[in-house]
């Protein structure tokens, strides 16, 4: 039987980013800009950079669909010569399935582009040399023959919950209420790591806020006092690998665009790159901005409602056209 996918409302989640921000990565005040620049595209700035970082979801797509006037933007940055990295979350898919899908959408990604947290889950479990035994949110057939150890995916069977010697939260997506009561109080009986392949709180889904490992990670680190161990944005290890990737391009033409304030802004803040947030189509889609920048107390350097704003896509134009 499937499961309802849990949703969360913008303020249940800027809510949760704001209670869990001291256990993501911090940022000292003077990496924060005094003020943000917004302008009205991301062409407008485009020539300020050499490597241009991008979000997935919430910045090329909302959900299965491109946002509006994304697909010509990253084509016209190709065409200038920028180079482009595409960063996410999703630990859920493998690296082939994620690009097929922004293929589908229109963009040229190849596996130069791509970014994935799912690459540094097994560099984390070896952290953990005294684990072998590790029960994982994650569906039955995840591909966990890219894993070192014996992993185990969490069902209903209330056991395998304690017999297991740590857990991996990588994909919430079947997750259940009565799984999360499970892993807690088998966390509050037992205290053992968490590791986090996916850390955002939400993700737009085009009409709703899906509900990701992150939420649940904190959750379970409510009942046992066990700080989660989270790969992925905000975290360096994506940003560490796109500059590895990039050694010819300095870091101050480096710039990170995102949707969220405490993923990608906080992320690319804490590796020293400029940033660049947008909010339309994404995860502050109608909201306050400002009133999220004053309550967070980060801020990016440059804000635009769309990468794409005000640019027809290729279809689009076909469109108008026919």
């Amino acid at each position: 039987m499937s499961i309802n996918r849990p949703r969360l409302n913008f303020t249940q989640a800027i809510d949760a980013y704001l209670q869990y921000a001291p256990r993501l990565p911090q940022v000292q005040a003077d990496a924060v800009p005094a003020k943000t620049d917004y302008v009205e595209n991301l062409l407008a700035i485009s020539d300020q950079f050499d490597l241009i970082v991008f979000d997935a979801f919430g910045v090329l797509n909302s959900g299965p669909t491109a946002i509006p006037g994304a697909v010509k933007t990253i084509a016209t940055l190709q065409e200038a010569g920028k180079k482009i990295a595409v960063v996410t979350n999703d630990a859920s898919s493998s690296a082939e399935a994620i690009l097929a899908r922004h293929r589908k959408r229109g963009f040229d990604f190849d596996n130069s582009n791509l970014i994935s947290s799912q690459q540094f889950i097994a560099p984390l479990m070896h952290e953990h040399a005294d684990i072998t035994h590790w029960g994982a949110m994650a569906p039955a057939d995840w591909p966990f023959h890219v894993l070192p150890d014996t992993v185990e995916p969490l069902g209903a069977d209330r056991a395998l919950y304690d017999r297991v010697d740590g857990f991996l939260l990588i994909d919430s997506e079947n997750w259940s209420d009565q799984q999360q009561e499970m892993l807690e109080q088998s966390l509050a009986a037992n205290p053992r790591p968490i590791l986090v392949g996916n850390p955002d709180i939400c993700a737009p889904m085009g009409d709703f806020l899906s509900v990701e490992s992150g939420y649940f990670a904190h959750l379970a680190a409510d009942a046992c006092g066990v700080m989660p161990q989270c790969v992925g944005k905000p975290y360096h290890h994506v940003f560490e690998e796109v500059l590895r990737r990039h050694p010819d391009v300095s870091r101050d033409r480096v710039l990170m665009v995102g949707d969220t304030v405490h993923t990608d802004v906080l992320g690319g803040l804490a590796s020293g790159i400029k940033t660049l947030l947008v909010h339309q189509g994404g995860f502050l889609d109608g909201q306050d901005i400002e009133s999220v920048f004053a309550k967070s107390g980060l801020r990016p350097h440059f804000c635009a409602r769309a990468i794409g704003h005000g640019i027809a896509d290729p279809v689009s134009e076909a469109a108008c056209c026919a």
